[in-house]
C-alpha cells in the first residue's frame, strides 16, 4: 500500500468517526449491495374499511400479527396494510405471489367483517381519520410534516428492479425518468380526495410535490453524485434516513434496486401486472440499447414538470409535451410506440397477455376513470368504494359493471319521461 493511499484511509476513517451518528447511518445506507439484474420485487399498500360504514378500519397491525408472514408489514396509519412479493424474475411470479398475498388478506379482514381495497386515495376514507401507528420514525414525519401529514396516508405501488451495481441503478434511474408521466397516467386510480371529486385523474402526486425531499426526483450524472447529495441533505437536516426520500423514483442500496414510486394502488392486480410487464420490458430493451440515452436530451425540468401535471390531470387521455418547441403528442400513442419498439422483449418474457390489458387500458381507460364514470351514473362515494373493493377481489376491471349502470340509470329516465307524459297531456287538453 502506498503512503498516499495509506494517509487517506486514515484521513477517512477519523473523518467518519467525527462524522454525526446520523450521518454515519447515511453512509452505512449508501453501501449498494448489487442484485441479479432485471430481477423484480412489489409492493402494494390497502387500506381495510369497514362492511357497514366504509370508514377506515384501524386493525392493520392486528391482521398483520394473525397473517404471521413476512411479506406482511405495517405501514404510516393503522388501516392500511402493505403486501410485498419475494425476488420475483418475471411478471408471471409477480401474479402468483401477490394474487396469494390479497386472498391472504382478504380472508383475515372478512373474519373482521372488513373490506379491502386499493386505489391511491379511497373515496370514503377522510384525512381526518387516520390513526397513525406507534413508531418512532413516524412520529419523527409527523413532526416535520406537521398537517401536510395527513394527506400522505395515500396508497401507492412500488416496483423494485434488480441492479448489479450503483453506476448501473444510475444509468436506469435517468431512463425511466423519462416514463413517469407515463407510469402516473396508467396507474391513476386517485380522483378523490377528504370525499371531494378532483377533477384530477391522480391526486395523490400532489402530495410527494408539497415536500422538497419528495415529488420529482433528479438527474444524477454518477452514483457519487447521489451519495454527495444524500450526504448533504443528512448534515442540513434534511433526511436522517433513504427512506425519508419519497421521490417518485429512488436507487434502493439496501436491496441493489431501482425502486419506482410514483404509481397510485391499483385497484386490481390484473392492470397492476400489465403495467409492471411494461416497465418490465423497457428495462430489457434498455440493457441492449444504452446508447438511446445518450442521443435523447434530458427534457427540461418545465416540461417534466408540465408532464407530470398533464398525467395527473387526465390520466390516459393525457397529451405530453415532446419537445422544446412546444409540440404535443397522446400519451396514449407514445405507449403505442414503445409498445412497438419493445415487442421482442414481451415475446420472450411471455407478456402476451398483460400487453393485452395495458392496450385495453389505453382504450378504455383505468381506474380513474372507472370512478369518474361510477360517480357521473350514481354521485355516490359509497358505491364507488364498494366498486373498488369488488375489483381487487376479482382482479381485473369490472367495465360490464359500469355499463349495466349506465344502462339502469337511462332506463330509470325513460321511465320518468314516460311517466310525467300522461300529465302534461291532461294539462294541454
Amino acid at each position: 500500500m502506498s503512503v498516499i493511499h495509506w494517509l487517506k484511509g486514515v484521513f477517512e476513517n477519523k473523518k467518519n468517526a467525527n462524522d454525526p451518528k446520523e450521518l454515519r447511518e447515511i453512509n452505512s445506507q449508501l453501501v449498494f449491495h448489487k442484485s441479479e439484474a432485471h430481477t423484480l420485487g412489489v409492493e402494494f399498500e390497502l387500506a381495510l374499511i369497514d362492511k357497514t360504514t366504509l370508514k377506515p378500519a384501524h386493525l392493520g397491525p392486528e391482521l398483520i400479527a394473525e397473517a404471521n408472514q413476512p411479506n406482511f408489514h405495517k405501514e404510516l396509519l393503522m388501516h392500511m396494510v402493505e403486501l410485498t412479493t419475494g425476488i420475483c424474475r418475471n411478471v408471471h411470479e409477480v401474479e402468483e405471489q401477490m394474487g396469494r398475498n390479497i386472498r391472504l388478506v382478504s380472508e383475515l379482514a372478512d373474519k373482521r367483517g372488513l373490506l379491502v381495497t386499493g386505489t391511491g386515495r379511497p373515496p370514503t376514507i377522510k384525512l381526518a381519520e387516520g390513526k397513525r401507528v406507534e413508531d418512532p420514525r413516524y412520529a419523527y414525519l409527523q413532526e416535520g410534516r406537521k398537517i401536510l401529514t395527513e394527506r400522505f396516508g395515500t396508497l401507492g405501488t412500488h416496483f423494485h428492479i434488480g441492479m448489479e451495481n450503483p453506476e448501473k441503478c444510475i444509468r436506469y434511474h435517468n431512463f425511466y425518468m423519462h416514463f413517469l408521466p407515463h407510469f402516473i397516467a396508467l396507474a391513476a386510480g386517485s380522483p378523490f380526495e377528504d370525499g371531494v371529486e378532483t377533477g384530477l385523474a391522480s391526486i395523490r402526486p400532489t402530495i410527494t410535490e408539497s415536500l422538497p425531499i419528495a415529488g420529482m426526483p433528479y438527474n444524477f450524472k454518477t452514483w457519487q453524485e447521489y451519495v454527495l447529495m444524500c450526504q448533504t441533505m443528512c448534515r442540513a437536516g434534511s433526511i436522517r434516513n433513504l427512506k425519508d426520500l419519497w421521490w417518485d423514483l429512488r436507487p434502493s442500496p439496501k436491496y441493489g434496486t431501482l425502486e419506482l414510486r410514483v404509481f397510485d394502488q391499483f385497484s386490481n392486480l390484473g392492470e397492476a401486472l400489465a403495467v409492471a410487464a411494461f416497465v418490465h420490458a423497457l428495462g430489457m430493451w434498455f440493457d441492449h440499447n444504452q446508447s438511446w440515452l445518450d442521443e435523447m436530451p434530458r427534457p427540461s425540468t418545465w416540461r417534466l414538470r408540465e408532464n407530470k401535471w398533464r398525467a395527473m390531470r387526465y390520466g390516459v387521455d393525457a397529451h405530453l409535451v415532446i419537445n422544446s418547441s412546444g409540440e404535443t403528442l397522446p400519451l396514449v400513442d407514445d405507449v403505442k410506440k414503445w409498445l412497438d419498439r419493445i415487442q421482442t422483449q414481451y415475446a420472450a418474457l411471455n407478456y402476451g397477455p398483460y400487453r393485452d390489458t395495458l392496450l385495453e387500458m389505453l382504450a378504455k381507460g383505468n381506474s380513474a376513470k372507472r370512478q369518474q364514470q361510477l360517480w357521473a351514473l350514481t354521485g355516490s362515494l359509497e358505491e364507488i368504494a364498494r366498486f373498488n373493493c369488488r375489483e381487487l377481489q376479482h382482479g381485473k376491471p369490472l367495465w360490464q359493471y359500469i355499463a349495466d349502470e349506465a344502462k339502469d340509470k337511462k332506463a330509470a329516465e325513460a321511465a320518468a319521461k314516460d311517466s310525467k307524459t300522461p300529465s302534461a297531456q291532461i294539462v294541454a287538453a
